[in-house]
């Protein structure tokens, strides 16, 4: 595994110093924190796979220095929409949860409680997810939203030892979709189903692309009705892709696991797409949209 880390010598070593100091500064502040929006009783719903978050930087450090692992360190603002995004759907995923409870030691900061460390690190963005040796050196650093699949695609290589082959397969191709003499293993992975996204958006109309016509985006092989459709996507791909890269947000508001949405059930408001995982969340969605999207 390569443990490069950033910066120069000096850089680092001040960088380490400065979160020796964090260490010791912060402990009465976390001591004195309330409890965790996720702790909180889900109404009947099934509770979602959580990650078992460290209450304090010192716990975890001390963990990693015993246990030989490697930090995943999630700076966040409560203010900050894609942080409320990452903890509502990337780290409730099954994948992610399985992933870090077992090969990582995870601490998450609130960056208006816990300046000092925000400094220490070097954050300049939020999110901001990192992967840190037990003595504090940074191996990864991932700023901005990171879905499920692009965050264990980037831990996979640090983690404390080596990812399962059901895991990486997951990150590639979509457990439910069934492997077949129709549908062989090495056939492209189309993303959304195959379903123009053009089409959702600007016909209302929920219409299978062509293969003729694809395009690659965040990762994904997305097809179109035609070339103009194509060219259209091309020119602005973000005004064209579902909110919260298409996952259920109303599965995940209710406490269940976000579940991908399903194109057949996408709805088309203030200018973009969400989508659904079935036909009564979509409702529950329409009646009262703003209930779900208020942590966004």
């Amino acid at each position: 595994m390569d443990l490069r880390t950033e910066g120069s010598a000096q850089e680092v070593g001040m960088r380490k110093l400065r979160l020796m100091n964090a260490l010791k500064s912060s402990l009465v502040a976390i001591a004195l924190g309330v409890i965790p929006a996720e702790a909180q009783d889900y109404g009947g719903f099934e509770k979602a796979p959580s990650i078992d978050w460290r209450p304090s930087y010192r716990r975890a450090v001390d963990e990693a220095t015993r246990d030989g692992k490697p930090l995943i360190i999630s700076v966040t603002a409560t203010w900050c929409g894609p942080c409320r995004q990452m903890k509502q759907l990337t780290f409730t995923d099954s994948r992610v949860v399985d992933l870090v409870q077992s090969n990582f030691v995870p601490y998450m900061i609130d960056a208006d409680e816990h300046p000092e460390l925000v400094t220490g690190f070097g954050v300049e963005a939020f999110p901001t997810t990192m992967v840190v040796t037990p003595d504090l050196s940074i191996l990864k650093r991932m700023s901005g939203f990171q879905s499920a699949g692009d965050l264990i695609a980037n831990m996979s290589s640090l983690s404390n030892s080596s990812i399962s082959i059901r895991t990486q397969k997951e990150v590639l191709k979509d457990s439910n979709e069934p492997v077949s003499a129709l549908q062989p293993a090495n056939a492209i992975s189309l993303g959304f189903d195959g379903y123009c996204l053009v089409s959702i958006l600007e016909e209302s109309r929920v219409r299978r692309g062509s293969m003729e016509f694809l395009a690659e985006h965040r990762g994904q092989t997305i097809c179109f009705q035609s070339d103009e459709h194509r060219q259209k996507f091309l020119a602005d791909p973000e005004k064209y892709w579902p909110v919260a890269n298409g996952q259920c947000l109303v599965s995940s508001r209710e406490g269940a696991s976000a579940g991908k949405g399903d194109p057949r059930m996408a709805v088309t408001w203030r200018g973009r797409i969400w989508l659904f995982s079935d036909r009564e969340r979509q409702q529950r969605f329409i009646q009262t949209p703003l209930y779900y999207i208020n942590d966004l």
